[in-house]
Formats: structure tokens, C-alpha cells, sequence
């Protein structure tokens, strides 16, 4: 109660520290970041008194304790608060002073409950700890989830949604599925476009929890629901609307039941294994994989080889093929392109060595630690294992699961690797069967730790997991507003100021057609990036096209907007590339074409880059 009474006189306090400050001429985004921390140490000094738990030669040591617990603390509410504050004063136009009423309330709330259960404490629950900083982390996803521009790919499966049909060149059709039924309920938005995603994060934390706590106990559960939510590209996944999301969770639902059924001898696991891989089949062709590593499984482990003489695991199989038929059919309709583009073509491209490119990628999957930690908990018994919890019959059996069911599609990537280019996030799904090993790892309590790698892990997890909490407030803001002297449209990037340049070229379409008579189809010049992105927030999907007009590939582009629906009309050439606007090729597609103009994108009145426009007049095919 005295606490609740300070973070009371707190928030006053903090209120009227903004309230000088912006009358002193100071900016308002460091006028309430400068009040919170008056509120914070106002806090702390008047209750931290209170706590004498320690014994009193260990006094002063303590306090630096708390003192560090509250900086983290305090630092962690303040991104929540200041992304509150912006979400309010930027995108919903509020006045400062009644924004910094509602960026205190929350920044308080969060900062009086990370005092009560870990600041002061004496001893802080495992599960409190973890469903703690999962629930802040979605948190700070749900602030931000309608402030951040879709990325080019999700305005690329938005076009998809708008043009509903079975399949797609590039991916199955799931993602456009999703989408459409989210904006049609919610209607067009960040927020409705990327709803699905949050869904399907929630799903596959559901399926990881269960799994883990079949696996390796109810603690090392909480583990793995705080790694899906922390470890960086699960968050993405979590976040931005692509396939990986429906994928992360058709993943993780058909490993809970594979393992239900492999390990757990549930006989009615299998159909909903099937279930689950017959969706992923619908998200991403790579959840097959998850097909082979059963069969493996079952010819390796005496026990399993049971199922091929049953028809459970038939039935699966014929599950998800039904599930997986509406892609066949549009594959047969359609010479195969997706299967294609997505086998041969993935395969025939220029001969490359890039393992050390897949390696720096999983690197970046599950950190630095959690790959070392992978590859040590894989590693047989006699490199270390005895030290496990691998002891009966039924723990071999499960780190046998956990070995074939990463190590078998990890090796299809790995061949890949050795020829071709892989993608950052191919292998995100891949590591799902092991982070029940690593929450295992950091779960431990000090007597459960044995070996040592199993206490140096143990102590490394929380402070490796803080730092990637301090790295997402800081990438939000980055995205969102940008850090000085850094631009935030570079050519190729994810991120960038799509909203103006779309309000930018709108305006120059509307001067060309005052010119001309007649509104100008705007064609993006990189791949699909731009095109997308001006499809959605210029509300021109049905007028814009690709570098496909020019002799260039641009995926669904080409087939949502053929040459022909162009000839004879004006074009808007948007590029970032100068250079390759300026080629003097352009001219034989045009009867006239006019010069390249300069335009600045800005971000709260700072120029944070550019792009580069011009107009060919009867476009010629």
C-alpha cells in the first residue's frame, strides 16, 4: 500500500515535471522521458527503505542491487511508455498534455508491478519471470503493430488477398487467406493485415508450451514460451504477416502431436498431425520436411516401426494431402509454375558456397549462445550428454525425437547451402524441435545444473534475453522514427517511410494527369517493393505495375498487370536507383520520355531519404 500511495504522488510529480519542461522551451519526446525518471527515482528513494531484508553488513550492496534491478526496470517501461506517447502525439494526433497523462498512467502500472515482483522480492518465480516479459513483449509488439509501415512483403500478400485464389507463384495461398479474412471483418489497416500473425504466434506458443512440458517439465514450459516470444526472428514471425507466420504455427502444432504420437502412443495424434501438416502445406512447402523427419523417426526407433503397419499414420497423410489439393490443383492449371519456381528454379540458379551464410543466419535465428547450446545438447552422450536429463528409456526416445526432427530438414538447407544462396529465415522452423532442450538448459534451478555447460548456459540466458528486450525498443523507435544521421530509405530496405512516399507520388500523378488529361498506371522499379507498397497506401492496386513492362522480373506482377493492359497509356516510374532510372533504354518503350526528378522523404520535418520519378509518355509494349 505505501508503494501504491508513492507511485501516486509519482505520477503527479511526473506530470508536472512535463508540464515545466514544455513551457521551458524543451522538445516534448525528452520532456517525458526527463519526468519518468523523476517519477522512477522518486519511487525508489521513498520506498526502497522499506526492504530491509538484508542483513545489515550486505546493506549496501543490496541497494546496488535494487538499484540496477529498477534501471532495468525503469528503462524497460520508459520504451513502452515513450511508444505509447508517439503512438498517441504522431499516428492518433493527440495534444502532448493529454497524451503524457496516458503514457504515465502505463509507464506507472509497469514500472509499480516490475517493483513489486522484481525489485524488491526476496525471491522471484520462474513462471512470474517469464510470463512477465512475454506478456511485455507482446505488449510492446501491440503498441507499435499499427505505427510500423508494412514491410514490402506484407503489402506484396496484401495484393495477394486482393486477388483470392488458390495459389500463387511464390507461395501457397494461406497468407492471402488470412489476410483477407482479417481486413474484410476489420477493414484495411496495419493492424488488420498483421492481426493473423499475432493469432498464429499465439497458437504456436500454445503447441511449444505443451510440447515442452511433455518433454522436459512444466518449468522449462515457461522457458520455451519466454524463447518463441524473445529470441528475435520468433518475434518477427510474430509480428509481420508473411507465411512464416501461419508456417511457425502449423510447425509447432505439428510437432506437439508428432510427438504425442511418436513418443506419447496416441493413436488419434496422427490425424491431427496430419491436420497441422496439411495447413503448413498451405503456408510454405518446407513444413514437408516435417513428413520426412517422421519417416526417419519411425525406421530408426524399434518402437515406432509399429505405425507402418497401422493405418493412423496413412490416414495423416492422406489428411493432409486433401488439405494440400486446392495447390495441386492450381499447379496443374498453371504448368506447375509454383512447384517450379520453388524446386528447379531454387536449385538452377548460379553455383555459390554459402554455408557460412546459413550458419551466420541460424546465428541470428536463436542468438550466439542458444546455437552453441543447440549444437551441444545434439551432440551424442558420450560428447557430454550423460550430463542430461537423459537417463530411461523414454528420455533416449525423446532426445532421438529431438535430434531427427531438427537435424533432418536442418540437413536438406545445409545441402542447399553448399550450391546456392539460402534465405535469413529458412531455418527458422527448423529449431523449434530443439528449444525444448534449451529452455531445459535455462530452467534449471542451481541443483538441477549439472556440467558445465549446463551452469554457464543457465547464467548467460536472462542477461542474453534482456539485452534483445532493450534491442526491440530501440529497433521500433529506429523504424518508426529514425535515428539521426541514419537514413531510413535505402535502396532494397524492409523499412522505410512508405506512407509518404505514397502521399509524394500521389501528388505527382495528380500533376500528371492535369498535364496530360488522363492518370498515369505508377510502376515500381525494384522487384515488388515499391509496387506493393503504393498499391496499399495509395489505393492504386488495380493501376500499378512492375519492371516486368521493361523486359525485368516482378513476380505476381507480372501476371496481376500483363505488358498489354499498359500499352498505349502514361507511366509513373518510381525508383530509388537513380542510375538505373536514367538508362537510356527506357526510351525505346515510350514514344516520349521525359527527365528524372528528384523527391525527399521525410520523417517529423528531417529528410531521411530519397527516391526519383519520371514520366514515359504511350507506352509502347
Amino acid at each position: 500500500m505505501r508503494l501504491v500511495g508513492v507511485s501516486l504522488v509519482a505520477m503527479v510529480i511526473d506530470f508536472l515535471v512535463f508540464e515545466v519542461l514544455c513551457r521551458l522551451g524543451v522538445g516534448i519526446e525528452l520532456s517525458q522521458i526527463a519526468s519518468f525518471f523523476t517519477g522512477a527515482v522518486l519511487i525508489f528513494a521513498l520506498d526502497s527503505g522499506e526492504f530491509p531484508w538484508a542483513p545489515d553488513q550486505a546493506k549496501k550492496a543490496v541497494r546496488w542491487a535494487l538499484c540496477g534491478r529498477l534501471l532495468l526496470i525503469a528503462f524497460l517501461a520508459l520504451q513502452l511508455r515513450s511508444g505509447v506517447f508517439s503512438l498517441l502525439t504522431r499516428n492518433w494526433h493527440w495534444q502532448p498534455h493529454a497524451a503524457v497523462l496516458v503514457a504515465i498512467l502505463i509507464g506507472t502500472v509497469i514500472l509499480f508491478a516490475g517493483a513489486v515482483l522484481f525489485v524488491f522480492p526476496r525471491l522471484i518465480s520462474w513462471p512470474v519471470l517469464t510470463v512477465s516479459m512475454v506478456v511485455y513483449l507482446f505488449l510492446l509488439k501491440l503498441i507499435f503493430v499499427g505505427y510500423v509501415n508494412l514491410i514490402p512483403e506484407e503489402a506484396y500478400y496484401w495484393n495477394y488477398a486482393q486477388r483470392l485464389d488458390i495459389g500463387y507463384l511464390d507461395h501457397p495461398p494461406m497468407v492471402a487467406w488470412l489476410i483477407w479474412l482479417s481486413t474484410t471483418l476489420f477493414g484495411k489497416s496495419e493492424v488488420s493485415v498483421r492481426l493473423p500473425a499475432f493469432v498464429c504466434w499465439i497458437a504456436a506458443a500454445i503447441f511449444m508450451f505443451r510440447l515442452t512440458q511433455n518433454l522436459y517439465g512444466r518449468r522449462a514450459a515457461f522457458g520455451s514460451a519466454l524463447f518463441l516470444a524473445a529470441l528475435p526472428f520468433y518475434l518477427g514471425m510474430g509480428f509481420f504477416m508473411t507465411p512464416d507466420a501461419p508456417l511457425l504455427a502449423a510447425w509447432a502444432g505439428c510437432l506437439y502431436f508428432l510427438e504425442r504420437a511418436l513418443i506419447g502412443g496416441q493413436r488419434g495424434a496422427w490425424l491431427w498431425a496430419g491436420i497441422c501438416l496439411g495447413l503448413g502445406m498451405l503456408s510454405k512447402y518446407t513444413v514437408a520436411l516435417l513428413g520426412v523427419g517422421s519417416l526417419t523417426f519411425i525406421l530408426i526407433d524399434r518402437q515406432s516401426r509399429r505405425w507402418l503397419l497401422r493405418p493412423e499414420a496413412y490416414v495423416a497423410t492422406l489428411a493432409a494431402a486433401l488439405l494440400f489439393s486446392p495447390v495441386i490443383l492450381w499447379n496443374v492449371q498453371n504448368d506447375w509454375a509454383s512447384f517450379v519456381y520453388q524446386s528447379s528454379n531454387r536449385w538452377s540458379g548460379s553455383q555459390e558456397f554459402s554455408l557460412h551464410l546459413l550458419l551466420g543466419a541460424c546465428v541470428l535465428i536463436l542468438t550466439p549462445l542458444g546455437l552453441v547450446g543447440a549444437v551441444w545438447r545434439l551432440l551424442p552422450k558420450s560428447s557430454g550428454m550423460a550430463a542430461g536429463p537423459y537417463q530411461s528409456d523414454i528420455r533416449k526416445r525423446q532426445y532421438l525425437w529431438t535430434v531427427v526432427f531438427t537435424l533432418v530438414p536442418l540437413s536438406v538447407f545445409i545441402i542447399f547451402s553448399l550450391l546456392n544462396q539460402p534465405k535469413l529465415n529458412w531455418t527458422a522452423p527448423v529449431w523449434l524441435a530443439v528449444i525444448p532442450l534449451l529452455a531445459w538448459d535455462m530452467a534449471n534451478t542451481p541443483d538441477q545444473a549439472k556440467g558445465w555447460w549446463a551452469k554457464f548456459s543457465r547464467r548467460l540466458w536472462m542477461p542474453t534475453i534482456i539485452v534483445l528486450l532493450f534491442t526491440y525498443g530501440l529497433s521500433f523507435e529506429y523504424v518508426t522514427r529514425g535515428m539521426p544521421g541514419a537514413s531510413l530509405m535505402t535502396p532494397g530496405r524492409l523499412f522505410g517511410e512508405w506512407r509518404e512516399l505514397a502521399d509524394k507520388v500521389a501528388k505527382i500523378e495528380t500533376v500528371v494527369e492535369a498535364q496530360t488529361g488522363s492518370r498515369p498506371m505508377t510502376v515500381g522499379m525494384d522487384r515488388n517493393f515499391i509496387a506493393s507498397e503504393l498499391s496499399f497506401y495509395n489505393d492504386s492496386a488495380y493501376n500499378t505495375g512492375g519492371p516486368h513492362f521493361f523486359g525485368r522480373r516482378s513476380l505476381m506482377w507480372a501476371v496481376w498487370t500483363p505488358r498489354s493492359a499498359a500499352v498505349g497509356k502514361d507511366l509513373l516510374l518510381i525508383d530509388f536507383d537513380r542510375k538505373r532510372l536514367m538508362s537510356p533504354s527506357f526510351a525505346q518503350y515510350f514514344k516520349t520520355i521525359g527527365d528524372v526528378s528528384t523527391e525527399t522523404l521525410e520523417n517529423d520535418g528531417r529528410v531521411v531519404g530519397y527516391f526519383y520519378w519520371r514520366v514515359g509518355y504511350g507506352y509502347r509494349g
